[in-house]
């Protein structure tokens, strides 16, 4: 696909600005803590990316996204390492703050590429080192990685109004072992949370995915729910018709839990008023006992 005209989002624009900043190449682990250094510390403003620990530190779903979309549309060329194809001046486009973060990493940051720049992010950041695969080769001396809270716990999050990095920082700072999906029909617009992504995702960074789809509710239920009495009136029927024939769904979260397991409970609404997973919460809580803690 040919490029026309400028990326639909700032954030793009931002990244494309990163790159022409550093030469207009940059190997991908790279450009990742790059981008992370200049949100990490130099940025004023709201944070374009959100962030996780990964493979290899600091990592961003949404920035890879953005970097294969960007290189679909022929602004850049992408294999192992990113590399501008474009004479726009995208550092001209930015606001004044965004320059003065972009400019700011690179005086700091320029000389430092590879093992060296990976090793000086784990040094001040050791949090982003909890889930490298390549911690020992990097820090020869070791590091000290934060602790986790690591009893068993049952969880509650939903993904609106969160980025797929920030929604998965969240379970990676709760120590969330099981996700487990309470959606009918589990595919979304919002990019990272369709099943098959999100399970890869939680899969690389330790998490089991579970979906169960008898415990969600149809879409063409959803239509039509102008308030909260009626979110309560669906929820009701949702008790009367789906939890009652569903005890052994139940019991298998309640059996994950019960094996140590710290586990979360998940559909799109980020308060659980108005989520269904509240009253399986509730009917877990009235079987076996256990709260939910909402995140």
């Amino acid at each position: 696909m040919t490029k026309q005209g400028l990326p639909q989002f700032y954030r793009q624009r931002y990244i494309l600005a990163l790159l022409q900043i550093f030469n207009c190449e940059l190997h991908r682990t790279d450009f990742q803590k790059y981008l992370f250094l200049a949100n990490q510390e130099f940025s004023l403003t709201k944070e374009h990316y959100a962030f996780l620990p990964y493979n290899y530190g600091p990592f961003s779903f949404q920035a890879f996204a953005d970097i294969r979309r960007l290189s679909d549309l022929g602004f850049i060329k992408s294999d192992d390492t990113i590399r501008l194809d474009s004479s726009i001046d995208y550092m001209s486009l930015l606001q004044d703050v965004d320059k003065k973060a972009l400019e700011g990493v690179y005086r700091k940051y320029a000389g430092l590429k590879g093992q060296s720049l990976i090793r000086d992010v784990y040094t001040k950041y050791p949090y982003f080192a909890c889930k490298s695969k390549i911690l020992p080769e990097v820090m020869d001396n070791g590091i000290n990685l934060p602790s986790f809270e690591s009893s068993q716990a049952l969880f509650s999050i939903g993904y609106e109004g969160r980025t797929i990095d920030q929604y998965l920082n969240i379970l990676v700072k709760n120590n969330v072992s099981v996700l487990v999906d309470v959606r009918k029909n589990p595919i979304s617009m919002k990019y990272g949370f369709s099943k098959s992504t999100l399970n890869n995702a939680t899969k690389n960074i330790g998490i089991n995915y579970l979906h169960v789809p008898d415990l969600g509710i149809e879409s063409s239920e959803r239509k039509n729910l102008n308030s909260y009495a009626d979110y309560c009136e669906l929820f009701d029927g949702y008790e009367k018709h789906v939890l009652k024939n569903n005890n052994e769904a139940l019991l298998n979260i309640t059996k994950l839990y019960n094996t140590g397991n710290r586990v979360a409970l998940t559909c799109f609404e980020r308060d659980v008023n108005y989520c269904h997973r509240s009253r399986i919460s509730n009917r877990i809580c009235e079987d076996s006992g256990i709260l939910t803690t909402n995140l």
